[in-house]
């Protein structure tokens, strides 16, 4: 048998596969809240920039219509439509940084995640389990894909020496 065929047959000793659960989304909160801290500082720096060019282009034309004749009208008017663009405004805010944590937490997971299988298999290999070996998930970054081929064909070397030392 061939070391890519040994990395790609599962071992007779594998544990079963995890469950994914959505509690296990949240593997390092820290990392996955500072990503997300960083995420909306740069938001609220580009937020404040198109504020402020908002005030500077249209506050001249805000003042210009509530000092002239017949002021009341158009002054309720654009009271009215600020009210409306405040609350579509602070909608948006609301699902922009749900969905920016989501991107979080899905990202960090993806590059995490991988981790897990890599931690369990070291643990395996220092107990003797050389027969472990290390299975990725479809959607995690391809280049750790080189890293757990490594730990399996390492492995395997392990095995079969302890097999002719035996």
């Amino acid at each position: 048998m061939s070391v890519s065929e040994a990395i790609e047959q599962p071992a007779e000793n594998d544990q079963p596969k995890h469950q994914r659960k959505l509690v296990n989304a949240v593997w390092e909160p820290f990392l996955q809240f500072k990503l997300l801290m960083y995420m909306l500082g740069l938001t609220a720096i580009v937020a404040l920039a198109l504020g402020t060019f908002l005030w500077f282009a249209f506050g001249n034309l805000i003042g210009s219509i509530s000092t002239s004749a017949g002021a009341s009208y158009y002054e309720d008017e654009m009271n009215m439509q600020l009210v409306y663009l405040f609350r579509y405004c602070g909608a948006l805010f609301v699902l922009y940084v749900l969905l920016l944590a989501a991107v979080c937490v899905a990202y960090t997971h993806r590059l995490i995640g991988p981790f897990r299988p890599f931690t369990r298999h070291v643990e395996e290999l220092a107990k003797g389990n050389y027969s472990h070996r290390v299975v990725l998930r479809k959607g995690d970054v391809k280049m750790l894909y080189e890293y757990a081929e490594k730990l399996n064909e390492l492995a395997l070397h392990l095995e079969t020496k302890d097999k002719h030392s035996q």
